[in-house]
């Protein structure tokens, strides 16, 4: 669907943060020694120090244009965003010293970077929104699936909803939110005719009647563009609407998880291997500790096994560190829930970092699971949701994650609503599997972790 420009607007605040970190560091080291060109006498330490505070910026979803520059969740992001990028910069300055600015530099740097960064956003956003035209959109249909995508709509600034059209008498008197039907898909034409609309945005998954189908050709030959609920829905929530799918959308749809792709036969599997190797390394002092008091905090043993649905249905055991009293499901399965009573007091905290998933590396290390796909979920569960939610067996077509896209999207599932939930995320990721999309997982994923976000 024609949407405003984010990639545009992400580039204009990303290049604004460039100049403007390379005018910090030009302001730190001239009050500290004198003015020269940063990037000519300091051409390592400078490119390094803006490559750092860009990723981190990133990773804290400063880039997120759709977000309101302010208010508290904003400004927690950022300061965390500052000293991260100010920690890492100066941990590898100390190890490089061929790099070193000094400590002074540093902080004069972090601060001058937070100030023009900060007052950049704000001016961005007040620059942006002053004269923004919204496109004007019509939803042809006003039932479950018209209403989905007026959901996904009215949360989207650039997009103002003209209302509804729809050919069911029933539906004639129906109003959606703050929207009624302004009449039957006759109304297209007149509409376009006053130039009242933009884009048509077609959610009847039914079979289509006729006069429908042609006064929405008509409209197309007169500018207006045409979308179907499904792809707008899928842009603009990052999940594929289960509920109002069908089949021949995803027949012809392309899925690149189940291709046969160099990037998903040879190089993720590679990335996967590599990354287990470095984190095994360097998570093994807190494997060590985290084993030592789960030992101390409660009996028994300190890993925890759990069968587990892998790449098409096949069983493995997933191992992960014990957090809950042993034997905390003598009565079977059960979903996990806030605040759950099984989990200990070293189990709550393990969980919240997430430490309790690094042993599920060696599970990628034996080839049954991936840095990046979806959670592999219970035969218990899986046998059950297969049964309620359309399309649940399409997750199982690539290699479970210990992260993924529903996981760095939405909180720990405890329910089969959260299952249908993540189901979405999940064939999003299926459909969409890249080597960008893997790395913005991974890269979200330390926001995860070091917020605590989504924990039980």
């Amino acid at each position: 669907m024609r949407k405003p420009p984010d990639l545009y607007k992400k580039l204009v605040v990303l290049g604004g943060d460039i100049v403007l970190i390379l005018i910090g560091i030009s302001l730190a080291v001239a009050i500290r020694y004198k003015p020269v060109s940063v990037i000519t006498y300091y051409t390592g330490a400078t490119t390094f120090v803006v490559l750092s505070f860009v990723l981190c910026f990133y990773i804290f979803e400063l880039y997120n244009v759709r977000r309101r520059f302010g208010g508290s969740e904003f400004l927690t992001h950022f300061a965390v965003a500052i000293v991260a990028g100010t920690a890492l910069t100066g941990t590898v300055f100390y190890s490089v010293l061929c790099w070193k600015f000094g400590r002074g530099i540093l902080l004069l740097n972090a601060v001058f970077i937070a100030l023009l960064t900060c007052f950049w956003r704000m001016l961005f956003q007040a620059f942006f929104r002053l004269g923004r035209k919204q496109i004007r959109v019509l939803i042809a249909g006003a039932g479950a699936s018209g209403g989905a995508i007026y959901n996904a709509l009215k949360e989207n600034e650039g997009y103002s909803i003209v209302g509804f059209v729809d050919d069911d008498p029933q539906n004639l008197k129906k109003e959606i939110g703050a929207h009624r039907v302004i009449g039957s898909s006759e109304m297209i034409e007149l509409l376009v005719q006053h130039k009242e609309i933009d884009a048509v945005v077609v959610a009847i998954t039914c079979e289509k009647k006729k006069k429908l189908i042609s006064a929405l050709l008509n409209a197309k030959l007169k500018g207006i563009d045409i979308f179907d609920m499904e792809t707008v829905y899928e842009n603009l929530t990052g999940k594929l609407p289960v509920d109002h799918l069908q089949e021949t959308w995803l027949a012809y749809a392309e899925l690149r998880g189940t291709g046969g792709s160099i990037y998903k036969l040879r190089i993720k599997h590679l990335i996967s291997l590599v990354g287990t190797f470095f984190l095994l390394l360097i998570s093994l002092p807190i494997t060590l500790i985290t084993a030592l008091v789960i030992k101390l905090n409660s009996r028994g043993p300190v890993f925890f096994r759990q069968k587990r649905v892998g790449v098409n249905g096949k069983i493995f055991e997933i191992i992960k560190f014990r957090s809950m009293q042993q034997d905390a499901e003598t009565d079977g399965a059960v979903w996990a829930q806030s605040n759950d009573s099984r989990v200990t007091f070293v189990g709550k905290w393990i969980r919240k970092l997430r430490i309790d998933e690094i042993p599920q590396l060696w599970n990628v290390f034996k080839g049954e699971m991936s840095l990046v796909g979806p959670r592999p979920e219970r035969p218990e569960f899986v046998e059950l949701l297969q049964k309620t939610m359309p399309f649940y067996f399409i997750r199982h077509v690539v290699k479970p994650g210990i992260t993924g896209w529903a996981q760095v999207n939405y909180r720990y599932g405890a329910s089969e609503e959260d299952a249908l939930e993540k189901l979405q995320y999940d064939l999003y990721y299926v459909k969409n599997l890249s080597f960008i999309l893997d790395m913005q997982i991974i890269l979200k994923t330390i926001r995860v972790v070091l917020f605590g976000a989504g924990a039980r």
